[in-house]
C-alpha cells in the first residue's frame, strides 16, 4: 500500500537538471522537461501547419463529414488525434512524476486538475503548439501560487476559480468571434445580392433603352 520516493530510492530514474535550475531562482525541480516539452511543441506545430498530414487533421477536426466529402480518411484521423493526445498527456504525466515534483501515490488514479488546466492553457495559448507553452507556464503559477494565498483571506480553490474565469472567457471570445464572423457574413451576401440586383436592373433598362 505504500511506494517509496524516486528521487531518494533510484536517483537515477530522475531526468537531469542540466543546470537549468540557476535560470529560475535554483529550482531543483527545473530541468530537461523544459526542453523537451518546448521541442515537442514545436515538433506538432510543424505537422499541423507544415504537412499534409497535418493539414487533414485540422480539416477533419473543423468538418468531419467536410473532409470525408473530400476523399480524407476521417476516421483514421480521429483515431490517430487520439492517439497522438494521449501520447502527448501520458508524456506530461511522465515528466511530473520523473522531475521529482511530485510523488506517485497507491491511492492517486490519475494526475489532478492537470485535464482541466490543459484546457485553459489551451484556450488561453489560441489553441496554437507555441502559445500553449507559454500559457501553460502561466496556468502553472497560478495554481502553484494558490497554496500559497492567505487563508484568512481567500480561500485555497482561488487558483481553480481563476482558471475557470479563464476558460468561461476563452469560450466568451469564440463565440463573439463566430457571431461576429456570421453577422459579417450575412451583410456581404446582402451586399452582393443587391449589387447583383441592381446590375441586373441597369442591365435590363440599358436593354429598354436601346430598344426604344
Amino acid at each position: 500500500p505504500y511506494t517509496i520516493v524516486l528521487a531518494n530510492n533510484n536517483p537515477s530514474a530522475v531526468l537531469p537538471s542540466l543546470g537549468l535550475g540557476a535560470l529560475f531562482n535554483k529550482n531543483q525541480y527545473v530541468g530537461l522537461a523544459i526542453p523537451l516539452s518546448i521541442v515537442m511543441a514545436i515538433l506538432i506545430w510543424i505537422v499541423l501547419d507544415k504537412t499534409r498530414f497535418g493539414y487533414e487533421l485540422k480539416a477533419t477536426g473543423f468538418n468531419r463529414n467536410a473532409a470525408k466529402y473530400c476523399g480524407m480518411a476521417e476516421k483514421r484521423n480521429v483515431i490517430l488525434s487520439l492517439m497522438i493526445s494521449g501520447a502527448l498527456a501520458g508524456m506530461g504525466a511522465a515528466l511530473l512524476y520523473l522531475t521529482g515534483y511530485e510523488q506517485w501515490q497507491c491511492s492517486t488514479s490519475s494526475v489532478p486538475a492537470m485535464g482541466f488546466n490543459g484546457i485553459a492553457a489551451a484556450f488561453l495559448g489560441g489553441l496554437n503548439p507555441l502559445g500553449t507553452v507559454l500559457a501553460s507556464f502561466f496556468i502553472q503559477h497560478i495554481t502553484a501560487g494558490g497554496a500559497y494565498v492567505d487563508k484568512s483571506l481567500y480561500c485555497a480553490q482561488i487558483s481553480d476559480l481563476i482558471s475557470s474565469i479563464i476558460i468561461y472567457l476563452c469560450g466568451f471570445v469564440l463565440f463573439m468571434k463566430h457571431v461576429m464572423n456570421s453577422s459579417i457574413a450575412k451583410r456581404e451576401e446582402k451586399a452582393a445580392l443587391k449589387a447583383k440586383a441592381a446590375a441586373e436592373q441597369d442591365a435590363a433598362n440599358g436593354k429598354g433603352g436601346d430598344q426604344a
